[in-house]
């Protein structure tokens, strides 16, 4: 595990905070504030800036750890039987610990594409990019989602060119088939190029770089060239070498089978975070350690993924939780109801017009009949930091009215949650008919 804290989330983040900073420097004159000189983006100090952070929030994990009286076992694991764990370290020696129980949280590792080892030696990998000490010239990105719009807009801030590839026409699954395609031409504008639809079969060294050549769905093929090919197709289980199947643990490829209780098929051997290969989230793997560990004493409660948060930190940044507005839709016509939705562009908001970030909006689901929030998405400034409104609103049962008749504070962003709810039963207070999205 820990691909979140040392290879994942944090990372990236102190990544994109750089990107954000050469951003404003780099238009400063829009807001009034001149730069004297050109601005510069210094690579090795932005990396090394990422992992100081990185340092710093190891360090207090430890510190946390050692506080709470935690033993911590440095070396490579294997679980040769229930109750015992076998911790090979560097120096060739071993040990043996026995325990009532276990708990696998190996994580996951790289998915890659279908073609040969010796032409995967030519890519990087998202672990390759948050380690690069020069900015190339240009980038392939093979792969969309999360990590690879991710890195996409990262790198481009920074001034690479940037192309991204893949299979399937959305972008951004894990979000709202809207905001997935709303963000897609927004990208496009700022130079960031998309083609969907191609099916990678081999890749070649050139002069200036690398060369992916791929079919298409039409039967043709197609190439594209670059200084830089990343592979940021997602990620999937990694059992970290444990024989599963010795052990009666039931798995496949997709992941670690496990009950409500983060139970495995193998009593008193537990699994949680990305090996079990539900969400590739570290808030999700937090609170599912906490379920196994209260289920261990008696304290049970079952897994709820009912209100999981799903963020893109992309620029603009996107967000969902709760049902899409298709998957809403569906489930309401089973039962014979309906859905109502209702959208609120942050064009319209006094705080996003004075940030200069209007782009994208908040979209409500909600039941038709009873008004019960049940789903909300963003695409726009600070996305990542309203999604958790929607949560509140899902976990409560509240229903979009609740949320209308909140006082919300005066410019902020959040007043486009409070506009959007008010749509769901009427229409939202600070926009013209002809205006809405």
């Amino acid at each position: 595990g820990g691909c979140c804290l040392n290879r994942g989330c944090i990372p990236t983040k102190a990544l994109v905070r750089s990107a954000e900073v050469f951003t404003t420097v780099r238009e400063a004159e829009t807001y009034g504030t001149r730069v004297q000189g050109s601005v510069a983006l210094d690579m090795r100090a932005v990396m090394a800036r990422k992992r100081d952070v990185v340092a710093q929030l190891v360090g207090g994990v430890e510190r946390l750890l050692a506080a709470a009286d935690v033993d911590v076992y440095r070396g490579t694991a294997s679980v040769p039987a229930p109750g015992r764990v076998t911790v090979a370290h560097q120096d060739g020696s071993s040990e043996q610990l026995e325990t009532r129980y276990i708990i696998l949280a190996t994580g996951s590792r790289p998915k890659l594409p279908p073609v040969p080892e010796d032409h995967l030696r030519l890519t990087i990998s998202s672990d390759d990019a948050l380690e690069l000490e020069e900015v190339p010239a240009s980038m392939l990105i093979i792969g969309g989602g999360v990590l690879g719009v991710e890195f996409a807009c990262i790198y481009h801030a920074f001034g690479s060119e940037i192309r991204m590839i893949k299979r399937s026409p959305l972008l951004l699954p894990p979000v709202d088939e809207e905001i997935s395609r709303r963000i897609m031409p927004v990208l496009k504008k700022r130079g960031i190029k998309v083609n969907t639809g191609v099916f990678i079969k081999a890749i070649e060294e050139t002069s200036a770089g690398r060369r992916v050549i791929c079919d298409t769905k039409d039967g043709g093929e197609v190439s594209f060239e670059a200084e830089k090919v990343l592979v940021a197709m997602g990620r999937e289980p990694d059992f970290g070498d444990i024989d599963l199947d010795a052990l009666g643990v039931e798995h496949d490829r997709k992941g670690i089978k496990v009950d409500a209780r983060m139970r495995t098929t193998c009593e008193g051997v537990y699994a949680i975070g990305d090996v079990v290969g539900r969400t590739y989230l570290a808030s999700v793997a937090s609170h599912e350690g906490m379920v196994a560990v209260e289920d261990m004493f008696g304290e049970g409660r079952d897994m709820d993924y009912r209100v999981v948060p799903e963020v893109v930190f992309s620029s603009p940044e996107c967000a969902s939780v709760g049902l899409k507005e298709k998957e809403a839709a569906e489930r309401a016509a089973e039962t014979g109801r309906e859905v109502a939705v209702s959208k609120f562009p942050f064009s319209a908001n006094g705080k996003a017009v004075a940030m200069g970030e209007t782009t994208g909006l908040v979209k409500i689901v909600a039941d038709k009949a009873t008004g019960e929030v049940l789903g909300m998405h963003i695409l726009g400034p600070h996305a990542s930091d309203l999604i958790h409104e929607g949560a509140v609103a899902l976990k409560a049962r509240m229903k979009a009215e609740d949320l209308a008749r909140i006082v919300f504070a005066h410019p902020t962003l959040s007043e486009a949650v409070m506009e959007a709810a008010h749509g769901v039963d009427g229409d939202p207070l600070h926009i013209a008919a002809s205006r809405r999205p």
